[in-house]
């Protein structure tokens, strides 16, 4: 039995990784600003929620673009835990990226054990059409499409840590381009896993009565863009009020270094910097 793909909901799984990659990009760099705030745990989980959403809507959304000639729902408990092994994923991923000096040693077990996480929440997510017979899968593709997913993994978190680092040049750009490296790769070890999948003609889905694909695809789109979109207004809200805050600070030093602490007045400190500035225009 084979199936068709919609190009509507593939373009559409390929845009949600994008801004799923970007996400954990822009988190990374963001985490990494905290590193010495009371919150960081706080945003590190609610990171590694939105993250993990994005990875299991692009998958989901991959999935529902698959159409086969039958009735397809999902079992919602085999669902729920497919979404909870993308959050744990997604959780090593921002806490790899975001702390400390990356080792290559850190970065390989780091990035392995995200690819096969990755890999396990999609064969985890398939599963969870209970299909009779069982699918039956082509064992050399799902190999290789694990090995594509550490590959990919290891590749996303170097990217994330290289580029966590604010103020440096064409930023943007290369955290834009990054997401784009990161999207197609993670969409790339998508389809291939379920190029691996061999459905058996007159197969019968156990769960199609259980999650309609039409209205979960509906959620999973709406869900997805809220959490990831929210998750970038909140970081660029707080990004900004951090540095004011920043500034802020740094002119109270200046002032307390320039001035007497007890009568506000400048101190010989003041005085040096207006006559080494006077001396200098002098010379002009």
């Amino acid at each position: 039995m084979t199936g068709v793909y919609n190009p509507l909901l593939v373009c559409l799984s390929l845009v949600v990784a994008f801004l799923a990659s970007y996400t954990a990009v822009e988190l990374s760099g963001g985490l990494n600003a905290l590193a010495s705030a009371k919150r960081r745990p706080l945003w590190l989980a609610g990171g590694a929620v939105s993250m993990g959403v994005g990875i299991w809507s692009m998958h989901f959304i991959g999935m529902l673009a698959f159409s086969l000639p039958i009735a397809v729902g999902y079992d919602f408990t085999i669902t729920a835990a497919s979404l909870l092994l993308a959050i744990c994923v997604s959780f090593i991923a921002l806490a790899t990226a975001s702390r400390g000096a990356l080792s290559l040693r850190r970065l390989c077990v780091a990035g392995t054990i995200m690819g096969v996480g990755v890999a396990a929440m999609h064969y985890t997510g398939m599963h969870a059409m209970q299909m009779a017979p069982e699918i039956e899968y082509t064992m050399w593709r799902v190999a290789l499409s694990v090995g594509v997913a550490i590959v990919a993994s290891i590749a996303a978190l170097w990217l994330a840590f290289t580029l966590r680092t604010p103020g440096a040049e064409n930023l943007v750009f290369k955290r834009l381009a990054a997401a784009i490296v990161m999207a197609i790769a993670i969409t790339g070890m998508h389809y291939f896993g379920m190029s691996a999948a061999n459905f058996t003609a007159g197969s019968v889905c156990l769960s199609g009565e259980k999650l309609d694909a039409n209205w979960l695809a509906l959620v999973v789109t709406a869900t997805s863009f809220t959490v990831l979109v929210g998750t970038l207004a909140l970081l660029g809200f707080h990004t900004s009020s951090l540095s004011i805050s920043l500034r802020r600070a740094n002119r109270q030093l200046h002032y307390l270094g320039t001035h007497d602490a007890l009568t506000k007045l400048p101190n010989r400190q003041h005085l040096s910097s207006r006559i080494a500035r006077a001396v200098d225009e002098c010379a002009r």
